[in-house]
């Protein structure tokens, strides 16, 4: 059974980590010794020289293993090999720690996905999102300024999950010392994910002049009724007449739910 889920799994791999063809015979053969016991898959991986056939067996033993144990040591010996094995093993090794929301490889992870130039960087950062919690949220939203991983960064702030994440969000866009761009990105992510708890965070920010007009759409989108003593204060301290009116209308919008 689990060998099927192996062999499944080959189709199932993040899309820029191509697995290599095989002999099967050689492959199924590594991956009973490796389940056994019999030799340690990590190791394999270590070694320059081993065969395509047995790395790609020691990759599935690897991502089995994880998946069994997440916080298990293992998790942070396949995240050490990231930045040492050739890049399409490190690919499925991405892939693998993803499946398993190894969390203990947020640093390394997060590394390769701020490495500049690196062919590793968009599958860091994809993998980094499936890994979720809190701590992925700026390490993506950081990621945001550059213009080649804009697009899959967004896609990956909208699914990034787990506990602390929408408080994660609300610090991140009322970070004053953060890139305006992670920020935007941020607010633009909790749109997509209809965020609403992230309402008080966009009251605070709206007051600065380089968030107001991000932060003024989120809000016509965000907000609830819940968030209208927030909305009435921070129309109040904008000083942009545009701004001001839009957050007065929305205000009684609001009030006429109630």
């Amino acid at each position: 059974m689990r060998l099927l889920a192996s062999l499944l799994f080959a189709a199932a791999s993040l899309a820029a980590a191509d697995r290599p063809v095989v002999d099967h015979t050689t492959y199924t053969a590594a991956l009973k010794d490796f389940r056994k016991g019999a030799s340690k898959s990590v190791e394999a991986l270590k070694k320059a020289d081993t065969t395509p056939a047995v790395r790609l067996a020691a990759v599935d033993d690897v991502r089995e293993r994880l998946v069994d144990e997440p916080t298990s040591p293992l998790t942070g010996e396949v995240a050490a090999l990231l930045g040492s094995t050739d890049i399409q093993t490190a690919q499925l090794l991405l892939s693998a720690l993803a499946e398993a929301k190894a969390a203990g490889a947020t640093a390394q992870v997060a590394a390769l996905a701020s490495t500049p130039h690196s062919p590793l960087r968009v599958p860091a950062a994809l993998a980094l999102a499936e890994i979720g919690g809190a701590k992925a949220v700026p390490i993506l939203a950081a990621l945001a300024k550059d213009e080649a991983l804009a697009e899959n960064i967004q896609d990956a702030l909208v699914k990034v999950a787990g506990p602390g994440v929408t408080d994660a969000f609300s610090a991140g866009i009322t970070d004053t010392k953060a890139d305006v761009t992670a920020r935007n990105a941020l607010i633009k992510a909790a749109v997509a994910r209809n965020l609403r708890a992230i309402a008080g965070a966009l009251c605070v920010a709206i007051k600065e002049e380089i968030m107001r007009l991000e932060c003024q759409k989120a809000l016509l989108k965000l907000a609830q009724p819940t968030d209208l003593a927030a909305l009435r204060e921070a129309e109040q301290s904008v000083t942009n007449a545009a701004t001001k009116g839009a957050l007065g209308r929305l205000i009684k919008k609001l009030e006429g739910v109630k």
